[in-house]
C-alpha cells in the first residue's frame, strides 16, 4: 500500500471531522471550502504522500499543501479538504492515515461529503439528502434528521475506506450525499451544508453559494439552448 502521513499541530480531541474530497459534482470540496471560509478556520495540518501528483495550490501568493486540515476551536470542528483526485491505492492510504489520526487524537465522529446522481424519473427531488453510516445502530439517527438511508448501493474511494475503517475501529462515520444538479454543483453543496449545520450546529449560511449556483445554472441553460438551436440549424440547413 502507498504510504500517507498526517502532519498535525495541536489536538483534535473531541472534534467532529468533516471530509470533503473531489468526486461527483465536486460537492465535497465545494462544501468543505465554504465551511472553512465561513468559520474562518485555521490551517492546522496536512496529509502528505509520495504518490501525490506534483501539485502546489497557491493561496494569497503562498504555496499550500494539496490536502489540508483546518480547525475551528470554538465549534470543535475540523475539515479536511483536497485539490487532488486519488488513485485506489492512494485513497486506501489516505483513508487509513485519516482513521489512524482520528483514533489517536480521539476524534468524536467523521462526516464524509459526496454526491449522488438521481435515477431517471426522480430528478425533481434535488434537495433530497442520502446517507450511510458505519454503525447500523445509527441508521435511525439519519432518518430522524431527514436523511434517506441508502437502501442498496455501493460507495468507493475515501468514503468507502472511512466507513469500513470506522466499523473496524469503532469510530462513528457518516456519509452524506447531496443530489446533483450540474457539473460543479453549488446548489447541492448548499443543501449538504444546511444539513450539516442541522447535525453539528456550526452556524454556516449558504446565500453566496446559492447566488453562484443560480449564475452557473443560467450559463449552462444558455449554452444548452444555443446548442439545440445550432443542431436544428444543421439538421434543416
Amino acid at each position: 500500500m502507498t504510504d500517507a502521513e498526517v502532519n498535525l499541530s495541536g489536538s483534535l480531541k473531541g472534534y467532529r471531522l468533516i471530509v470533503g474530497f473531489p468526486g461527483i459534482g465536486l460537492i465535497g470540496p465545494i462544501a468543505a471550502r465554504h465551511i472553512i471560509e465561513a468559520r474562518k478556520m485555521k490551517l492546522v495540518g496536512s496529509i502528505e504522500s509520495p504518490a501525490f501528483p506534483a501539485v502546489a495550490p497557491i493561496r494569497a501568493g503562498a504555496a499550500m499543501p494539496p490536502v489540508r486540515i483546518y480547525a475551528d476551536r470554538d465549534s470543535k470542528t475540523a475539515v479536511v479538504v483536497s485539490e487532488i483526485l486519488f488513485s485506489e491505492k492512494t485513497a486506501r492510504a489516505v483513508g487509513a492515515a485519516l482513521m489512524e489520526m482520528a483514533e489517536r487524537e480521539g476524534v468524536k465522529m467523521i462526516l464524509s461529503i459526496a454526491g449522488v446522481i438521481m435515477p431517471a424519473g426522480q430528478k425533481g427531488q434535488y434537495t433530497q439528502i442520502f446517507g450511510a453510516v458505519s454503525d447500523p445502530r445509527d441508521v435511525e439517527y439519519l432518518e430522524n434528521h431527514g436523511i434517506s438511508p441508502i437502501k442498496q448501493g455501493i460507495t468507493t474511494g475515501i468514503s468507502a475506506i472511512l466507513l469500513r475503517e470506522g466499523q473496524r475501529r469503532g469510530i462513528p462515520v457518516m456519509l452524506i450525499l447531496g443530489t446533483l444538479h450540474s457539473k460543479e454543483d453549488y446548489r447541492a453543496a448548499a443543501d449538504v451544508i444546511r444539513k450539516i449545520d442541522e447535525l453539528l450546529g456550526i452556524d454556516v449560511t449558504v446565500e453566496d453559494l446559492l447566488e453562484r449556483a443560480e449564475r452557473i445554472e443560467h450559463e449552462v441553460a444558455t449554452i444548452a439552448a444555443s446548442t439545440r438551436v445550432g443542431s436544428a440549424d444543421n439538421m434543416y440547413g
